[in-house]
């Protein structure tokens, strides 16, 4: 093994051809450690787990290769690789939402027009389903009239009761559908906003 004194930076490829023979620079390997430049054919053994250059045999370093990271070193690699990646498969994902939007759409009139239709069938679904409610109440109506003519020594017949308690969740159904399409009216109408705003963000040159 050939051990060098440790030289500048600058004058490092000078001194090694001073020092040693050119033809020690075949796959020739150094690193510094304890102040002092170590070079051998192939990779010193002092110099492994250290940052380490390759030399070919003019003395002209052909490849450098850093030390092994350290623990901490590797995670916060390891955290920064899995943050490009996520990063990478959100820009994906966009880019196959807005060639789909694109698609659908050939002009913005077609995207307003889709969204007044959509709207329109939540609409008329949950006027529907408000109307069974109605109907629902009436039938619960005439089902508590029935059941006054009852008591404790008159019991209610379980028909009736079976009639009463079908109402009850029917009615809770019904409640339950109509707040939902409520919800859809919302979700929609954010939807077909966000999507017009992408959709002039697409087809919209910026002014150079």
């Amino acid at each position: 093994m050939l051990r060098v004194p440790l030289l500048p930076t600058a004058l490092l490829t000078a001194g090694l051809t001073a020092l040693v023979p050119l033809s020690a620079y075949a796959n020739t390997t150094c690193c510094e450690t304890g102040g002092q430049t170590w070079c051998d054919d192939g990779l010193p053994p002092i110099c492994v787990g250290k940052a380490y250059r390759v030399l070919n045999s003019n003395g002209v370093v052909i490849r450098q290769v850093d030390a092994p990271l350290t623990p901490e070193q590797q995670a916060k690699r390891d955290a920064e690789l899995a943050r490009q990646k996520i990063e990478a498969q959100q820009r994906a994902e966009q880019e196959q939402q807005d060639r789909k939007l694109l698609m659908s759409y050939p002009t913005l009139n077609d995207l307003t027009m889709a969204r007044d239709r959509s709207l329109t069938d939540i609409q008329k679904n949950q006027q529907q389903l408000e109307q069974k409610l109605a109907a629902l109440k009436k039938q619960q109506q005439k089902l508590a009239n029935d059941a006054a003519f009852y008591n404790e020594k008159h019991p209610m017949p379980a028909p009736l009761k079976l009639q009463i308690d079908g109402n009850d969740q029917d009615m809770q159904a019904q409640q339950d559908a109509i707040a939902a399409r409520a919800q859809d009216m919302v979700d929609t109408q954010k939807k077909f906003e966000a999507d017009e705003q992408r959709y002039l963000q697409l087809t919209t040159k910026s002014p150079r």
